[in-house]
């Protein structure tokens, strides 16, 4: 390895260029912006430097930051001028092979020292330093340049994201174990990866020997403890969509205040992308069309290394400089959770956001979130956007699709936030204060429902939920092979949060409050076993009809239980399509009716994805099945607000 003496000492004044100052107009005739006042020397339009500076007090940034974020200069041409000016030597970003920064930063957001030892492509090494402009520590004056060259003439400019590269590139292999297995690490009891505990495996165990005795020596006896035991998880499904259904409060769009834009703080948008290259030309167009300062929005699409397609779709769409494509290493779990962890250290947002590829969000969602946050207290960690199926018109499927998710997001998620009760988190729409993110660990990259995971570990940890009302519109898995891989995800996840979370015991649920550990056995437990065992009941509802039809004397023990069958299918019929009703749309709700005869037809589907679930869980516990996407409906429901 290169051996070099420490850098300290030649950099320190390096580094009083860093230092964060207020974009006001510097002391110079025109009033520009003195992190750009220089560029008018430079032959530069004098109706841009005064635009950016109007823009830099407003938005209380930079003027580089404006004229970078405006796309009326590149990042090379800005620091290259700068170079010039202060008659020190610009470092072409093609030049740079490696960092040689001895300190790695390890914390969100520092990825990148804005000085360092660089290895250049001619063998030498030199001493950089690259002010951000996005921190505002591009203030550099005549006077400090004037103080470095004395201190060292050898420190050359170059641009920030030369070195944000280099950073990058060296840290590779570290960000990406971090991402895959920290939480693992760090706070093992809360991850996915470990499995189930041995009262788990002792209580299946027991379970299972339990039912296969009485199936041998009492057949009745045993149909009907297994009748009354997922008859409990049935009815305790229902009785939560039923409290919800009545007290379902219809909210109308929150009215929005007006802010200076000075007031705003970073926001970042992650987007995971694997196989999405069909439908990026529709998703960087809702991305555009998101209402917050350009200097102020960063988007972080996160593709897989491997991924040639996408990534070669992106390329094509010649981003700005608010996006960022982040290629995640194949090391570890090949998850969304994964590349949402791997894409947390690049962010400098003090709040975060996730959308999916095919996601459509309102424009002011993050307008409102960020209003919701600034006055709520700091306890409430996370927002929830509903999600609107697009495209209910394109067969049942995806029009029950679009009933339950208004179900989901629109009364359910909302009725429980209103008395503090954990909520899973949608995968997408979902608003995050950072900080809290952090401190919780944030995804499981082992847990395949990682936003339901991670709804019920913020709220162990004191953190509490809340929603908005802009949606984000989606269109929905419609073909019954996709729809059922989508679904089989989605309880093998529900499955590993039940794990996760009761691995001290059913009834003591890990730091969670008995509302907390109901709510948990309701949605999460309940849901699996409804999926499981609706098959089985209307085995049971026909055996006893073919029984009284071929036998006439059909035992009044028999009769009891298939009435009860026939009673907790119509009850939980009734009670989806009342919140389900209650809950779509006006234009929307005449399709509803029209559909909502097929749900035992879709409850049948989620079964045979619950049974898939269950195997999947026990032979590959961690695979994703991924789910494709095509270009947005034309014809799909269209946002109303």
């Amino acid at each position: 390895m290169l051996r070099h003496e420490p850098i300290t000492g030649r950099l320190d004044q390096a580094r009083a260029l860093t230092r964060k100052r207020p974009g006001k107009p510097a002391d110079n005739e025109n009033r520009y912006c003195e992190t750009i006042a220089f560029l008018s020397d430079h032959a530069y339009p004098a109706s841009y430097l005064s635009r950016a500076s109007r823009m830099a007090i407003r938005n209380d940034t930079t003027g580089v930051e404006e004229l970078l974020a405006s796309g009326l200069i590149t990042e090379e041409i800005y620091y290259r001028t700068l170079a010039e000016h202060a008659g020190l030597e610009f470092i072409a970003p093609d030049t740079i092979i490696e960092i040689l920064n001895r300190d790695e930063p390890a914390h969100a957001g520092t990825l990148v020292s804005p000085t360092g030892w660089c290895r250049l492509a001619d063998g030498t090494v030199r001493a950089v330093v690259a002010p951000s402009p996005g921190s505002g520590s591009a203030l550099i004056t005549d006077k400090l340049l004037r103080q470095k060259r004395k201190a060292d003439a050898r420190i050359a400019i170059t641009v920030p994201s030369a070195l944000r590269k280099a950073s990058i590139g060296r840290m590779r292999q570290r960000l990406a174990e971090e991402a895959g297995f920290r939480l693992s690490n760090d706070m093992p009891a809360a991850s996915a990866k470990h499995g189930a505990s041995a009262w788990h495996g002792f209580v299946l165990a027991a379970l299972i020997s339990a039912v296969t005795t009485g199936l041998i020596l009492s057949p009745a006896i045993a149909i009907v403890a297994v009748h009354v035991g997922a008859s409990l998880f049935f009815l305790s499904s229902i009785l939560l969509r039923l409290v919800a259904a009545i007290g379902y409060e219809r909210v109308e769009p929150r009215p929005l205040a007006k802010f200076k834009n000075s007031e705003r703080p970073v926001y970042t948008v992650i987007v995971a992308l694997y196989r999405e290259a069909p439908v990026v030309d529709d998703l960087i167009t809702s991305l555009k069309q998101l209402n917050w300062p350009r200097s102020k929005l960063e988007i972080k699409l996160v593709c897989e290394d491997d991924d040639d397609q996408t990534l070669a779709a992106l390329e094509r769409q010649k981003l700005d400089r608010r996006f960022e494509v982040i290629a995640v290493p194949r090391i570890g779990p090949r998850t969304k959770p994964k590349a949402l962890n791997h894409a947390l250290p690049f962010c400098t947002g003090s709040l975060v956001t996730l959308f999916d590829a095919e996601d459509r969000p309102h424009p002011d969602q993050m307008e409102e979130a960020w209003q919701i946050f600034r006055r709520a207290p700091n306890r409430v960690a996370a927002l929830q956007a509903p999600l609107v199926i697009a495209n209910p018109r394109r067969n049942w499927i995806a029009g029950l699709f679009h009933v339950e998710y208004a179900a989901q997001f629109r009364a359910l998620l909302p009725f429980l936030t209103r008395h503090g009760l954990p909520v899973p988190l949608g995968g997408t729409s979902t608003h995050f204060r950072r900080t809290a993110l952090e401190r919780c660990g944030a995804w499981d990259p082992h847990n395949v429902t990682e936003d339901a995971d991670l709804g019920f570990r913020l709220w162990r940890a004191g953190f509490r939920i809340g929603t908005i009302t802009r949606p984000t519109l989606e269109d929905a898995a419609y073909k019954p092979s996709i729809w059922l891989r989508q679904r089989t995800r989605w309880i093998k996840g529900w499955i590993q949060t039940w794990i996760v979370n009761t691995r001290l015991g059913a009834l003591r649920s890990r730091r969670m409050p008995i509302a907390g550990t109901l709510i948990l056995h309701a949605l999460l437990a309940g849901t699996v076993i409804c999926s499981l065992f609706f098959p089985m009941t209307l085995l049971m509802i026909a055996g006893v009809a073919a029984w009284g039809v071929f036998q006439s004397d059909v035992p009044i023990a028999w009769s009891w239980l298939a009435a009860a069958d026939w009673a907790n299918i119509l009850l939980a019929f009734g009670v989806h399509a009342a919140l389900g009703l209650r809950a779509v749309d006006g234009p929307e709700k005449g399709l509803a009716l029209k559909i909502l005869p097929a749900l035992p037809a879709y409850w049948l589907l989620m079964s045979v994805a619950g049974w898939r679930a269950a195997v999947q869980y026990y032979r590959n516990p961690f695979l994703w099945e991924k789910t494709p996407h095509a270009p947005h409906d034309p014809n799909g429901v269209r946002h109303r607000i």
